[in-house]
C-alpha cells in the first residue's frame, strides 16, 4: 500500500508540474534623469512592451529630477536590490561612471538610452542621432533664407541657437551638428547660448535679448517647450512675427511641438523618437543571448508647416491604434487570468477525483483483507490495543521530557533575549537560538497533538480491530497583499524606509512589500536617518534593537527633524513588554508590532498609515493653503509641531519672496535648509501640493484679498503677486476661481 500511495503522489506532481507553464522573467531597472511629456511618452512605451514578447520584463521606473546625485544613489540601490539589467538616461555627461562601473562588476548589462556616457562600461546604447537633428535643423534654416521666408532687411540673417546645458550629451551633439552646418555660411551672423533647459529661462533670455533693442530672424531651441517660451516673450513685444522658432521633440498632443507647428507658434521642428518598445526588444535580446547591435541610433526627420498636418494625422492614427492595442491587451490579460484559474481548478479536480479512486480502491481492498482475517479478529485486536497503549505512554513520556528542557531553554533565552547589553555577532548568534527553540517547540506541540488523536481514536474505537487514520498536512498559504493605496500624483509608488541590521529580515521584509512599494533599506539608525533625509519616504519600518543608534534614538531624530517630522514609524521589535511599549510611543512610534509577527497583519497596518496620512494631508491642505483664513484656534493647535513650524516658515519665504516672479523652488530649499528634493517630497506629503503649485495658490489667494481690499489696478496686483505677465495672471485665476479678475473687481 506505501508503494501504491508514492506512485500515486509522483503521478499528481507530474500533473500539477505539467499545468504550470514555464515563463523567462526579468526585473528591469530604468533610471530616468528628468521628467516632461517625451520622458512620459517613453515610459508608457515601455511600460507597455513588457508583456509583448516571449520573454518578460518586469518594468520599475526611478527619476531623480534633475539631481546628480539623486541618480547615483538610485542606480546603486538598483544594483543593490539585484536587477537583471539596468536602462539609464544619463542627467550629466560623467558623473556615473563609479556606478556603472559598478554594475559591470556585478555581471549586470545596462543600456543607455537618450543620451550617452563618458564612460564605456556600458552595454549597448539606443536613441536618436542629435548631431543629425542639429545638422538637418541647419539646413532647413539655410533653406528659409534661401527661399526668402527669413527677410533680414538689407543685412546678414541673424540665427540665435539656445543650448541647453553643455554638460549633456545630447546639447552638445545638437550644438556640434547645428553649429558645423552654420558656421561654414559666411552670409550668416551666427552666435549662441547656454539656458537652463527650461522655457522660463529660454523667456527670459528673448525678453531681455529684444528689450535691448537687437534684432534676429531665427531663434533655434533645443526642445520645442523652450522655443515656445522664446516665442511668448518676443509676442509680449510684439515682434514674433519677423522671427522663425525651431525646436526639437515633435510630440503629438495639445501642447506638443506638431500642434505648435501647425498654429505658426513655430515654423518647424525635428520629432525626437522614443520608440520605448525598441528598447525592450533590445534589453530582452540582451537577456536571452540573442544577436544585438551594440549602438543603435533611430533616424527621425524635420517638421515643417507643409507635412505637419499629414504627419499630425498619422500620428493620431498610430495612437489610436495603440490605444486599441493596450484595450486588447488588458482584455486579453483578464481573459488569461480567468483561462488559467479555469484551468488550474480543472488539473485540481482531475487529480482530486484520482486521489478519491485510488482511496477507494485501498478502501475496498482493505475490507476484503479484514474479512479474509476475521478469524484473527480478537488476538489482533489485543496486539493492536496494546501497541496503542505503548504508543500512547511514549508520546506521553516523549513530550513530558522534551517540555522539561525546553522550558528551561526558553526561560533563559528570553532573559538573554531582553538584555540590552548583548550586541553584533552575539545577537545574531541568540537570534539563531530563538528562532531553532521556536521550532522546537512547534515540534513538541505537534507530538502532543497527536497524541491526543490517538487516545481520542482508541477510546472511539475500542470495539474495533483496526481503524483508519490520516495525517493532515498544515501549509501555511500566504496570499498576496494587493496595495489599493493610490498615491494622488500617480507618479511613483509610495517609498519605504525598512531599517534593521538582520539582513535576513530585511529581504524577508522587501520580499512582502516590493509588490506594492518602493522598498529602499539602511542597516542601522545612522545610516536610516541619513537615507530619510535624503529620499523623505512616505512610511519607515524600523527595528528597535540596532547597532550604531537604535531604533528609538531613531525614531526620536526622525520626528524631531523638520524634514523627516511627518512620516510615520512602525516599530517592529521583539519587546514585548507594555514598559517597552510606552517607550516606543514616547519616542515618537506611530505604531508598534511584536515579532514574531504577522504578515498581513504588518501590510495591513502599513497601509491603513498610509491611508490616514492622505486623510490629514487633505485637512492639513485645506488649512495651509487658504493663509487668509486660518483661525488663531487651529494655529494654537498646530504651533509647536515641527510640520506646523515648517509650514509657516516656508509661508514666511513665500510671503518674502511673492513679488518675484524667478523665484525657484531651489531658492526656497536653500532659505529653508533643504535641497530641492527634499523640499518637494515634504511638501507633497503635507499637502497634496507639490511646491509649485502651492507657491501659485498662495499667490492667487494673495491677488484675490487685494482685488477686494486694495485699488490697485489688475496688471500691478499681477506683478505685486509674482506673475510675469497679467494674460497668464489671468488665465491661472480663471482656472482656480472660474472667474477672471475683471469679474471679481465688478
Amino acid at each position: 500500500m506505501k508503494k501504491y500511495i508514492i506512485y500515486s503522489l509522483i503521478i499528481a506532481t507530474i500533473v500539477l508540474s505539467a499545468c504550470t507553464a514555464k515563463h523567462k522573467s526579468y526585473e528591469i531597472g530604468v533610471s530616468q534623469c528628468s521628467s516632461g511629456e517625451w520622458r512620459e511618452k517613453i515610459n508608457n512605451e515601455m511600460l507597455s512592451a513588457q508583456h509583448l514578447y516571449d520573454s518578460e520584463a518586469k518594468i520599475n521606473i526611478v527619476n531623480c529630477y534633475n539631481d546628480p546625485k539623486l541618480q547615483v544613489r538610485q542606480i546603486d540601490s538598483l544594483i543593490d536590490a539585484g536587477v537583471d539589467l539596468l536602462i539609464v538616461s544619463p542627467y550629466e555627461y560623467t558623473q556615473l561612471e563609479p556606478s556603472l562601473a559598478k554594475a559591470k562588476k556585478k555581471n549586470i548589462p545596462v543600456v543607455l538610452f537618450d543620451r550617452k556616457s563618458k564612460s564605456n562600461n556600458y552595454t549597448a546604447y539606443i536613441g536618436g542621432d542629435n548631431v543629425e537633428a542639429g545638422r538637418k535643423l541647419a539646413n532647413y534654416t539655410l533653406s528659409m533664407i534661401r527661399d526668402g521666408d527669413v527677410k533680414p532687411e538689407g543685412r546678414k540673417p541673424i540665427v540665435w541657437e539656445m543650448t541647453g546645458p553643455m554638460t549633456m550629451s545630447p546639447a552638445k551633439d545638437r550644438h556640434d551638428g547645428f553649429c558645423s552646418v552654420i558656421k561654414k555660411q559666411t552670409n550668416i551672423d551666427y552666435f549662441n547660448t547656454e539656458s537652463d533647459w527650461t522655457p522660463e529661462d529660454c523667456y527670459r533670455q528673448m525678453k531681455t535679448y529684444l528689450q535691448s533693442g537687437k534684432q534676429v530672424d531665427v531663434v533655434f531651441c533645443h526642445s520645442d517647450i523652450d522655443a515656445v517660451g522664446a516665442f511668448k516673450a518676443a509676442k509680449e513685444l510684439g515682434k514674433e512675427k519677423n522671427i522663425k522658432f525651431l525646436g526639437i521633440d515633435g510630440l503629438p498632443g495639445k501642447d506638443g511641438g506638431l500642434e505648435q507647428v501647425k498654429n505658426g507658434v513655430l515654423t518647424g521642428t525635428y520629432i525626437y523618437p522614443t520608440h520605448g518598445e525598441e528598447i525592450i526588444q533590445l534589453v530582452l535580446n540582451i537577456l536571452d543571448c540573442k544577436p544585438y547591435e551594440r549602438n543603435t541610433t533611430i533616424q527621425s526627420f524635420v517638421v515643417t508647416p507643409q507635412n505637419v498636418n499629414d504627419i499630425i494625422m498619422s500620428t493620431n492614427l498610430i495612437i489610436k491604434q495603440n490605444n486599441y492595442l493596450v484595450t486588447i491587451k488588458n482584455k486579453l490579460e483578464n481573459y488569461l487570468g480567468l483561462y488559467n484559474l479555469q484551468r488550474s481548478v480543472l488539473y485540481i479536480s482531475i487529480v482530486a477525483i484520482f486521489l478519491l479512486l485510488l482511496a477507494l480502491f485501498f478502501i475496498i481492498k482493505a475490507i476484503k483483507a479484514i474479512k479474509r482475517s476475521n478469524h484473527k479478529y480478537r488476538k489482533a485486536s489485543d496486539k493492536m490495543r496494546e501497541l496503542n497503549e505503548e504508543q500512547t505512554l511514549f508520546y506521553t513520556n516523549a513530550s513530558h521530557q522534551l517540555k522539561t528542557p525546553l522550558t528551561l531553554i526558553t526561560g533563559p533565552l528570553k532573559v538573554l533575549s531582553e538584555n540590552n547589553d548583548i550586541k553584533g555577532t552575539d545577537r545574531d548568534l541568540l537570534n539563531i537560538l530563538n528562532r531553532n527553540v521556536a521550532q522546537l517547540d512547534g515540534l513538541v506541540s505537534n507530538v502532543i497533538n497527536f497524541r491526543k488523536e490517538v487516545d481520542a481514536a482508541i477510546a472511539d474505537d475500542n470495539a474495533q480491530l483496526a481503524s483508519s487514520g490520516g495525517q493532515q498536512n498544515r501549509d501555511d498559504i500566504q496570499e498576496g497583499h494587493t496595495n489599493l493605496l493610490l498615491r494622488a500624483d500617480c507618479e511613483e509608488l509610495s517609498t519605504l524606509l525598512i531599517v534593521d541590521d538582520n539582513a535576513d529580515m530585511r529581504k524577508y521584509l522587501r520580499t512582502l512589500l516590493a509588490q506594492s512599494y518602493y522598498v529602499i533599506e539602511a542597516s542601522d539608525g545612522q545610516s536610516g536617518l541619513q537615507l530619510a533625509r535624503e529620499s523623505v519616504p512616505d512610511l519607515i519600518v524600523s527595528d528597535v534593537m540596532m547597532p550604531v543608534m537604535d531604533g528609538l534614538q531613531f525614531c526620536k531624530q526622525i520626528k524631531e527633524d523638520c524634514i523627516t517630522s511627518h512620516i510615520p514609524v512602525i516599530m517592529l521589535t521583539a519587546r514585548s513588554a507594555e514598559s517597552q511599549q510606552i517607550e516606543g510611543f514616547e519616542h515618537g512610534a506611530d505604531a508598534y508590532i511584536i515579532k514574531p509577527f504577522n504578515a498581513q497583519f504588518l501590510i495591513s497596518r502599513i497601509n491603513n498609515l498610509l491611508q490616514s496620512r492622505i486623510q490629514l494631508r487633505k485637512l492639513f491642505s485645506e488649512k495651509e493653503v487658504k493663509t487668509e483664513t486660518i483661525t488663531q484656534e487651529a494655529h494654537i493647535e498646530q504651533e509647536s509641531t515641527p510640520d506646523r513650524r515648517f509650514m509657516d516658515a516656508l509661508k514666511d519665504a513665500i510671503d518674502k519672496h511673492i513679488s518675484d516672479a524667478h523665484l525657484k523652488m531651489d531658492d526656497l530649499g536653500e532659505e529653508l535648509g533643504m535641497s530641492r528634493v527634499q523640499l518637494y517630497r515634504k511638501v507633497k506629503a503635507l499637502t497634496g501640493l507639490s511646491p509649485v503649485e502651492l507657491l501659485r495658490k498662495i499667490r492667487l489667494q494673495k491677488a484675490y484679498s487685494l482685488l477686494l481690499n486694495s485699488d490697485m489696478t489688475i496688471s500691478e496686483i499681477s506683478y505685486k503677486v509674482g506673475f510675469g505677465t497679467p494674460s497668464y495672471f489671468s488665465s491661472c485665476f480663471k482656472k482656480q476661481y472660474d472667474v477672471y479678475p475683471t469679474d471679481v473687481r465688478k
